[in-house]
Formats: C-alpha cells, structure tokens, sequence
C-alpha cells in the first residue's frame, strides 16, 4: 500500500541517523544494534562515530553537581535522505570510572533534524546532557557508553552498544566544605562562615540567598596553604524570611551551599486561651534567637507586665515552649520579649492573647467581723449557637386563568391574577434577594386547530400590574426586613420582570435581613380581535434567587 510504503521510506531514514566520523574526543565503535519494530525499520549495522564529552567544570567540590554534555559529530543523511522534519530525540549512557563506577542516563536531545534532509544533506544531532554529583574525593573519569535514538512518531525504538571508546573527559572532586557560625540570622545581621579543604591559591567568593532567590555576593577571598578560609557577609535588612543558604563557590572547586535560615518576627501562643487566677497556660513560640532567654509575663491594654515574671529558653532552632501561670489581677494578653544584654529588647517581642476569668473571689477575709460585708462577682459564659435556615418560595397550587373570549372582531382585555407567592427567607444573613417572573407564549394546545404550530400569543401582550409584596400576616412579626414590590409590565420569554426585592443589610454594623412574605400581582392579557380558534397555554416561571 501507498501509505505502508510511505512509512518504511520514512523509517530508513532512522536506521541511519548516527553521526559520521569526523573531529572529536574519542571514537565509539556502536554495534549490535536492535530495532523495537524490525518489520518498519531495521536496525542499523555497525557504525563508528566521534563523540565528545564536555564536563561544566573541570574541579568541583564534594556534594557539588557537575554537568556532562555529549555531543555528536556532524552526520550525513543515507538514501532516500530524512522527509520528517523533528523524526527523532537521541539517548546515551555514560560510563563513570576512577573515584567511583557508576552509570549516567544522558538526553533526551531535542527533535531532529529540523527540516527534512536531502540524501547526502548534513545536520546536527543537538547535544544533551547528564548531571553527576560526587559523593567522595578524586578524579572521576567520564566515557561515551551505549546509545538510544526514539521515533515517538512510529513507536520506534533503535538500541546500540558501545565499545572501544576512552575516557573522553575527567572531572575532580575536592573536599572543599563550609560552616556557619550560627545558621539562623535576622535580616540585616551577619553570617560568620568558615571553610576547608579548598584549593590553594583559587578564589572563593561567599553569597548569600535568601527564600525569595534573591542572592547578595560578598568579597573574594584568596586560599591559602591549607586550603582553609573564613570570613562574614551583611544579610541585607530586605532579606525574605525562611529557608535561605550561605554559598561558598571556589573558582576551581565549585559551589558549597550551607543552610541558613532568616528569622521572621518572635511569634507566641497560649493554650488555653483563657481562664482565672492561678491558672497554668503553656506557651510555644518560633523565630526566636537561638538558646536566647525570653521574660514572659502577663500584661494589661496598654502592654505594661502584670505581676511577676517568669524566664523561658528558646530552642537550639529558636522555638519557645514551657508555662504562665494567671496572675490574682486581671491581664489583657500573655507578654514575651527576648533579653538583650539582661534587659527586654523593644523589637524582639510578641504577645498571645488571653481572657481573663477570674472564676474566683473572696468575698469577706478571714476573721472579718461577723458585721462585716463584703461582695464578690465571677463570670460564667453563656453561649448559643444560631445556624441558619433557608431562603425559599412557595406558591398557591392552581393555574393563572383568564375568563373566556367570543370572538367579534375586537380585541378583549380580559383581567386575572398570579397565584399567591410566598418567600421565606430565614438564612440569618445580611443578604438580599429578588423574585422574579418570566412568561412563555400562550401556545394553541385544545381545539380544532390544537398543536398545528399555529400562531401563539405573545407572552407580551400578558402584563403584571398592581404588585403587592408585604409580610406574612400569619407569620412571626415584626420582620427584619422590608421588601419592595416590582413595577410590574409586560412579561416575556426572555427578559425577567421583578415582582419584589429585598436589598442587602447594612455591613457596619451588620444588619439581619429575613422574614415571611407574600406576593400577589393583577395580570391583564389582550386577546387579539382575530386568531384561531381554542385553548391557549403558556407557563409563568418565578424564579427566587
């Protein structure tokens, strides 16, 4: 078949696509190839190429990311030449020796060619990459290994082994490491850092990178003999606060990060959050100083300590915990404020919430005169909890009827009335709502000429007049609410006219809406002097929203 044939030219094509010998690092012998679908596209036969693998730096540090690029030779396109553009993405392994044995997975490339190649047309398979990260010191040799290119298109996938290559790259692997003096800091202080196991004679430049990405470099230091280095870099005051690092990056050995977390404001909670005298609360808290000592004590409305204080020691990570216990006098909050040089600091501080309940008293002391008199008042909370109901309508069952017409050759206004209507609204909100009313046309459904796709009449020439919206007489009064009755006019299949609305409630304060309403509305329908004869149908829809 025409289209079976289309497909094998297009698939001999991938059989061929290894790059030709040209300039390179070092020669792969790529052999005992195999095709994933042998009927559509054979595998190809033996072939040599030239490989060249680029490592992203030639020394790095222990626990530092190198990255490994593998690129091919130009190749030249075999007869019939390649007719898809983006045919195929290419693979390999890569054969880690000397520190350590290991195996990297290489690729995928991006798609190629980009455009179809003529036989005897050359291009590029593009180059891809391997990340290797080693884990001890030495020199890591890096050899071309076992390739793999995939037609997606077709479901193809052709598989070479490789053989005789040499090591086409190395990298080494240094000791180089990093310390902090403390690895919490706040913004717009210091972080002390020292280093070791860094190349004599390199640069070391020390940065920092706060949550938010945002880096600030330090001054290059110079390595000593040793290969040992310290120093301190100024946290910007804008640093974003959380998980951030301090980044030694050697010009030969690489980038050492170590963590560094920025401190936000001292954060403190109490649980329970209310009670008496003597009542004991327990306290946690974060973004504290490292091993820093923390006053806690009660205070009033105006943040001034209540009582006698008590000490608390944050955490090697700047977490706060222990207990308060309630004061006999009345406190507004639980106060804490780290100490600075034996006195509270004034920015270093937070507060947790608190209810005082004295929930005991003395009325008369001990011993008092028997004529003595005394009082003595504790609170005790009450609580109801109000959920609320629905908003709904109801209506009177029955139809809208309008009395009969005999036709004489004028048009008759014939009066009638909508089916009471009763809205409900007890959601408890400051909510409003409208109810609103559509019509369809009065469609010819009895009668001689009953569903001939007669002519109906116009839900237009219905209209609502007299609107009455007030409260439920029957219901609990008085109402929240106030609703408003619509102007009333011609109904329509498709623009809504509002029989009563109730707007929103106030906001500041809050204001209730709610109550049992009912709605009436006069209905007036204008029978044309001349139509068919029969019964007419339509359907008003009332809509509560």
């Amino acid at each position: 078949m025409a289209l079976a044939g289309t497909l094998a030219v297009a698939l001999a094509t991938v059989t061929a696509l290894a790059p030709a010998a040209s300039a390179g690092t070092t020669t792969v012998d790529f052999g005992s190839c195999t095709s994933s679908n042998p009927a559509l596209a054979a595998p190809p036969p033996d072939y040599s190429s030239q490989v060249t693998l680029t490592p992203s730096a030639a020394s790095v540090a222990v626990g530092s990311p190198v990255t490994i690029t593998w690129h091919y030779s130009l190749s030249t396109a075999p007869s019939p030449g390649i007719p898809i553009a983006d045919a195929a993405t290419a693979k390999a392994a890569i054969v880690v020796g000397g520190a350590a044995s290991t195996t990297l997975s290489a690729g995928p490339s991006a798609a190629f060619p980009p455009a179809p190649v003529a036989t005897g047309g050359t291009f590029q398979i593009p180059d891809f990459t391997a990340t290797f990260t080693p884990t001890t010191a030495g020199t890591y040799t890096f050899t071309p290994g076992n390739n793999e290119q995939d037609v997606a298109q077709f479901g193809i996938v052709i598989q070479c082994a490789a053989s005789g290559a040499s090591a086409a790259a190395t990298v080494t692997a240094t000791n180089a490491s990093a310390s902090v003096g403390s690895a919490y800091v706040r913004p717009g202080g210091t972080v002390g850092f020292t280093g070791a196991g860094w190349i004599a004679g390199e640069t070391v430049t020390p940065s920092f990178k706060d949550s938010a990405g945002t880096a600030t470099t330090g001054t290059a230091i110079t390595v000593p003999a040793g290969g040992a280095v310290s120093g301190s870099l100024a946290v910007p005051a804008a640093a974003a606060t959380g998980a951030g690092s301090l980044v030694l990056t050697g010009s030969t050995s690489g980038a050492v990060p170590t963590a560094v977390t920025v401190l936000g404001a001292p954060t403190l909670s109490a649980s329970p959050s209310s009670g008496g005298p003597g009542t004991v609360v327990g306290l946690s808290g974060g973004n504290w100083d490292p091993g820093a000592t923390v006053a806690v004590s009660g205070v009033d409305a105006s943040s001034n300590p209540v009582g006698s204080s008590t000490t608390l020691t944050a955490d090697a990570s700047g977490h706060l915990s222990g207990s308060y216990t309630v004061p006999g006098t009345a406190i507004a909050a639980i106060g804490a404020a780290e100490l600075v040089g034996g006195a509270p600091s004034t920015t270093l501080r937070a507060a947790a919430a608190f209810t005082f309940a004295g929930n005991a008293c003395t009325a008369d002391a001990a011993g008092a005169p028997v004529s003595a008199t005394g009082t003595c008042s504790v609170p005790q909370s009450a609580n109801v909890t109000v959920s609320g109901g629905p908003l709904q309508l109801k209506e009177n069952t029955g139809a809208v009827t309008f009395p009969g017409v005999t036709l004489d050759g004028t048009a008759h206004n014939q009066a009638g009335s909508l089916q009471q209507v009763e809205v409900q609204d007890f959601r408890g909100t400051t909510d409003g709502w409208v109810l609103n009313a559509t019509m369809s046309d009065l469609a010819l459904t009895g009668g001689p000429y009953a569903n001939s796709g007669a002519a109906p009449i116009p839900a237009g020439d219905v209209s609502a007049s007299a609107l009455k919206c007030a409260g439920n007489p029957a219901g609990t009064t008085p109402y929240p609410s106030t609703p408003t009755a619509g102007s009333g006019g011609a109904l329509s299949p498709t623009t809504a006219i509002t029989l009563c609305s109730q707007a929103a409630g106030g906001t500041n304060p809050p204001t209730v809406t709610g109550g049992d309403f009912l709605v009436d509305a006069g209905l007036n329908l204008s029978v044309p002097a001349y139509l068919l004869q029969g019964t007419y149908t339509g359907t008003v829809t009332i809509t509560l929203q």
